[in-house]
């Protein structure tokens, strides 16, 4: 029974990470070299939550199954190894997908309202989105790299 929830934490943690890498190491890069940053801005916009939802299913699955691990296991501290990294990935993704995203999209949504063109309020908001834009690549640039160690991890400590 717990080698059938090694292999799904190992398959979901590898969609999770691999769909992830896909998307920041290829699509954005090719959006923003392919388009002006504003059209690749409007290309991306429909693909995110479609990520998001990507990752909170993969991580949810990973997260559960190496949780199973580690109550199967009677709290190995080998088990322990995998879990805190993805439950870390986890807890990230759930933040930067039900309160970051929504507050980007907002400031996005407002930014482009008429009233606030030119005005000392449309740069405030700039500035607002300029820095939620910018922890959200760094959230996704850490989530990146855990999900990339507990992948090096896993074949050690998922046996």
């Amino acid at each position: 029974m717990i080698s059938l929830f090694i292999r799904c934490a190992w398959i979901s943690l590898s969609l999770w990470v691999g769909g992830l890498s896909l998307f920041v190491g290829v699509v954005i890069p090719v959006a923003f070299r392919t388009f002006k940053k504003e059209e690749a801005g409007r290309f991306l916009d429909p693909l995110f939550p479609v990520v998001d939802r990507w990752a909170l299913v993969w991580g949810t699955i990973a997260a559960g199954c190496l949780s199973l691990i580690f109550l199967r296991r009677h709290l190995e501290i080998r088990s322990l190894v995998m879990e805190v990294p993805v439950i870390l990935m986890f807890l990230l993704t759930l933040h930067v997908t039900l309160v970051m995203h929504p507050k980007i999209w907002e400031v996005k949504r407002k930014l482009h309202l008429p009233e606030f063109q030119g005005t000392a309020h449309g740069q405030t908001l700039q500035f607002a989105f300029n820095r939620l834009h910018r922890a959200s690549v760094q959230l996704h640039l850490v989530i990146l790299a855990l999900g990339l160690l507990s992948l090096g991890l896993a074949p050690r400590f998922l046996r």
